[in-house]
């Protein structure tokens, strides 16, 4: 999809922040359309049985895009498939930040970053609900 084509399907998502429209279903393995959005999030790996000594590092990082069920996100820290991590979202136009939980189902380096995958967890403890209603 050209960059014309992707600014002419900028939808609302969040009030006061421009995302894209959906990824074309044909391209789409999530169960859930998922949205270009840029917005800060910190990421804490809880457990990483490949890297243990991954455990307990915190990092800031970019969401790339968004689903109800997941999030990718661009940072300097490559991390393995099934590591658990918390992430706090930082939505701009919204005071506070989205506590959620979630597996890395993929990583890879790109030219000037690493983007990671994360399928995101349900859990009492987290924001997951509130995440989820925000989402068309």
């Amino acid at each position: 999809m050209t960059a014309q084509a992707l600014a002419s399907n900028v939808v609302p998502l969040f009030p006061g922040m421009a995302v894209t429209a959906p990824v074309p279903q044909g391209a789409e393995r999530r169960r859930e359309p998922r949205f270009a959005c840029r917005e800060k999030l910190f990421v804490q790996v809880i457990l990483c049985g490949s890297q243990p000594e991954l455990v307990g590092r915190t990092f800031a990082a970019q969401t790339v895009d968004v689903s109800a069920s997941g999030i990718s996100f661009r940072g300097a820290e490559l991390l393995p498939p099934d590591a658990l991590v918390d992430l706090w979202v930082d939505m701009s136009n919204r005071p506070g930040k989205f506590f959620l939980s979630g597996r890395v189902r993929w990583s890879r380096e790109n030219d000037d970053a690493t983007v990671v995958g994360v399928e995101l967890d349900s859990g009492a403890a987290t924001d997951i609900d509130a995440w989820r209603a925000l989402m068309p």
